[in-house]
């Protein structure tokens, strides 16, 4: 249906409201979306914008199945680093070095933040293949595996909260393999921890 909808649109050229609960169906057939709460517009943008660059967490969360991963975060400076420590299901804590993204968000006051990462910007690597890894970050042990057929979803915890990694399904993996998780955080956004609105 989403399909014969798109096309009827692409054959008459006209404008058309669509209103859904159904973000699948949102992304599939918009130009432009409006994402509303409570009657208020929280972003209005292109489908692909608001994946990316979510306006808040209620965005970021809403869009996207699953939906965004919300990390909470202290931003300390250390020897001229600006890190962030990460914890595992274990309790082991990991350094995560936020680069120059860090350095802006601590010099703007913001400190306490929600480090919001896609599951598909969030890889896992079995720990047999860690040492092939060039920058190894984050290890944390697997709950839940969660077949799909085109991807598998593995639930770790870290910080306290559940998060998601989406992998391709020929990555074997079983509830307690440690894995090594490797952000990517050029394509990661910070929310303020209070407010919940992305930070710049």
């Amino acid at each position: 249906m989403r399909a014969e909808i798109k096309k009827l649109h692409q054959d008459l050229g006209t404008t058309i409201v669509y209103v859904t609960h159904d973000q699948i169906e949102a992304m599939t057939l918009a130009d432009r979306i409006a994402v509303m709460k409570d009657g208020i517009v929280q972003q209005f943008g292109t489908p692909q914008s608001i994946y990316d660059q979510p306006a808040n967490v209620f965005v970021a969360g809403f869009m996207g199945s699953p939906c965004m991963n919300f990390i909470p975060l202290r931003i300390e400076k250390r020897n001229g680093e600006f890190m962030a420590n990460i914890s595992d299901h274990a309790g082991h804590v990991h350094d995560m070095d936020l680069g120059k993204t860090g350095r802006e968000l601590h010099q703007m006051g913001h400190n306490e933040v929600l480090l919001g990462i896609r599951p598909e910007r969030l890889p896992a690597r079995c720990a047999d293949e860690v040492e092939d890894l060039e920058n190894p970050t984050l290890k944390a042990t697997v709950e839940i595996v969660e077949p799909t057929g085109p991807d598998t979803m593995l639930h770790v915890r870290l910080n306290g909260v559940k998060v998601t990694c989406r992998v391709s399904p020929d990555h074997i993996v079983k509830p307690g393999d440690v894995v090594e998780l490797v952000p990517d955080l050029s394509r990661a956004v910070f929310f303020d921890a209070e407010s919940e609105k992305r930070l710049a």
